[in-house]
């Protein structure tokens, strides 16, 4: 007996010790990252998805009890989705229609939060020299009217470059998106022909047959890359990343312009002199010599009264950091237009509306 009882304790002993060194050799636990107390959604565009992310991303490290979620699923579904109460933000490329508005909780909030560049990008084998795109040249080319690269109108915008004799493979994008909205837009003020021959303005148009129609500005920018003798339209970033080609467009002075920080400032600046809230709302086609032709704002969208005062608090916070010159700096790093000063002004006064 006494043997037994030996053995017991020896083995208990032991099971002591091995339990003991496996706590010395694990140490002592440590606490995951705590998760998110709040949870918030977004939608929308496409176009500002990267500086969104970036954002996120800031925040997170800041503010680590609010889990923010963006989906960028175009502009139009992003409305829908915010009028339908399934987000508590949409992103947009364009402003709300007043019904749309109207149907939001409270009354819609539209705060400009960043501001970028629509480029024609292009894929032009043995063409080094940058293409040059006359107002009614680019109409005429997404009219479905011009379909030959040697089009004479081409070649008038293009002295002395060999233009291939290959026919034109537009690409557009295929969801309701800000970026046509702004591009259409672009292209019913600066040519009236446009709309005379039909061709309508928005977020979603009929394209000419034949059209390779496609999801998103990473969608729109891998189908140029990929595809010979294709131009389409698109966000700047994206061309940017990809390295496409883009066009010197005409602006309404007559110069052919590239896309830069500087001819979207420019173009920016118009609008924050202007008289009236409306000029802040959209760029058709500004005027100044060295502006850029297709400029557009962002908006973050919002009812007016959110469905919880931690909700409306968290959304004020990553708003006003967008909004920061911490913020803005970011989006110029990856190919964003700063806003200026007048227009942040105006948007953290449109902020103090969402609550």
């Amino acid at each position: 007996m006494a043997m037994r009882i030996t053995d017991r304790l020896a083995g208990a002993l032991t099971g002591a010790a091995l339990l003991l060194s496996g706590t010395a050799l694990s140490g002592p636990a440590v606490a995951g990252p705590a998760a998110p107390t709040l949870e918030i959604s977004g939608a929308g565009s496409t176009f500002a998805a990267p500086l969104i992310d970036a954002w996120i991303k800031a925040r997170a490290k800041a503010e680590p009890n609010v889990g923010l979620r963006y989906s960028p699923v175009g502009s139009g579904e992003g409305i829908r989705s915010l009028l339908a109460q399934r987000v508590d933000f949409a992103a947009s490329d364009r402003p709300l229609t007043k019904d749309e508005a109207a149907r939001a909780q409270g009354g819609a909030v539209e705060v400009p939060v960043t501001a970028g560049m629509v480029v024609v990008g292009y894929n032009l084998p043995g063409i080094a020299a940058p293409l040059r795109l006359g107002r009614k040249t680019l109409a005429a080319i997404f009219a479905g009217t011009v379909r030959e690269w040697n089009d004479p109108k081409i070649a008038a915008d293009n002295p002395g470059v060999a233009l291939p004799a290959r026919t034109i493979a537009l690409v557009t994008r295929r969801e309701g998106s800000g970026t046509t909205h702004a591009f259409t837009a672009h292209l019913a003020a600066a040519t009236p022909g446009w709309t005379q021959d039909e061709r309508n303005a928005g977020d979603q148009v009929d394209w000419p047959k034949g059209t390779m129609a496609v999801f998103g500005n990473e969608g729109v920018a891998s189908r140029i890359a990929m595809t010979e003798y294709s131009v389409g339209y698109l966000e700047y970033g994206f061309a940017r990343r990809l390295g496409l080609a883009t066009a010197l467009l005409q602006n309404r002075s007559g110069a052919f312009v590239a896309a830069t920080a500087q001819s979207g400032a420019a173009a920016l600046s118009e609008s924050a002199a202007g008289p009236s809230q409306d000029s802040a709302r959209s760029l058709r086609d500004p005027a100044g010599a060295s502006a850029y032709p297709i400029v557009t704002f962002t908006w973050m969208v919002f009812p007016g009264q959110q469905r919880r005062a931690e909700t409306a608090a968290a959304l004020h916070s990553f708003v006003t950091f967008g909004l920061s010159a911490d913020g803005q700096a970011q989006g110029a790093g990856i190919g964003y237009v700063p806003l200026p000063a007048e227009v942040v002004q105006r948007a953290e006064a449109a902020l103090q509306g969402v609550r």
